[in-house]
């Protein structure tokens, strides 16, 4: 007589992850928590969750998902509290060193935002709550990221995607310590960018010559209002109470992106 078969369960492909574990915070949260302390202190008050994403593979165009923020449903709220939940890509975590993996989780807070009111202060609902929304990306990459880690993304994806595939062969180090030329080879970590002319953006001359009309002569002063903003130009550019054409942000958000490719280039080319 034929043995029934024994029916496979579905396999569950999320786990949520505990702050705390054998009486230390969990890696994922001591870095997020690091991270929005130093970089995101607009999301101090936000209620943010880790959670073990299983199977994620790369896609028919060879993109590999390392991570994703949620903004949390009314329901999920009731739930466990959650604003936010960070999704991290449970395979290819252990691949990343410790550089890579604080660049993702900057990378996935930049898109978690709070809607603030006219005054500047953080909208909430009926219930006390705050109410959230998920930001998109700037361009290819967030400005803050970029600036903060360099172009890591694309290199990063190839990595974590070998390093699924053949778990024997040592990709990267498990820590930037264990590479004993890391710190002698590290580029010179300062802000003479911010003093760099707006020349260097390679602008359309009228679009520099708006820029210039509006107060920014520099590229420090240019990052600077765009950080000031909740979204960079929510309205088009006012320039003596006159408003400029909505191109004008895609013009100058496209020349930025390349002038810290062009940045990073030459000094990954130097060091």
């Amino acid at each position: 007589m034929a043995k029934p078969k024994t029916k496979r369960r579905k396999k569950v492909t999320v786990q949520l992850l505990k702050r705390v574990h054998a009486g230390e915070v969990t890696e994922p949260y001591r870095l997020m928590e690091e991270i929005r302390e130093r970089d995101h202190g607009h999301l101090a008050d936000a209620k943010i969750g880790i959670a073990w994403q299983l199977g994620w593979r790369a896609d028919v165009d060879g993109h590999l998902r390392l991570g994703q923020c949620r903004k949390r449903t009314d329901l999920d709220r009731e739930l466990d509290g959650f604003d936010f939940m960070l999704l991290l890509n449970k395979e290819a975590w252990p691949q990343l060193n410790d550089s890579q993996k604080r660049a993702l989780i900057d990378h996935e807070l930049c898109h978690a935002q709070v809607v603030i009111d006219r005054d500047g202060n953080p909208k909430r609902n009926d219930r006390d709550r705050l109410l959230c929304r998920i930001k998109k990306h700037d361009t290819e990459e967030f400005r803050a990221v970029v600036e903060r880690h360099g172009l890591w993304t694309a290199d990063l994806e190839q990595i974590a995607r070998a390093g699924i595939n053949d778990a024997r062969r040592p990709l990267l180090p498990k820590d930037d310590a264990e590479s004993p030329t890391a710190a002698a080879n590290e580029p010179p970590d300062d802000d003479a960018w911010k003093t760099e002319p707006l020349g260097v953006l390679n602008l359309d001359d009228n679009v520099e010559v708006y820029l210039r009309a509006a107060g920014y002569t520099t590229l420090g002063e240019l990052s600077a209002y765009m950080d000031r903003k909740n979204d960079f130009w929510a309205k088009d550019l006012d320039v003596g109470g006159e408003k400029k054409p909505r191109s004008l942000k895609t013009k100058v958000e496209a020349a930025y992106a390349a002038f810290w490719a062009r940045r990073n280039e030459a000094v990954a080319a130097k060091w």
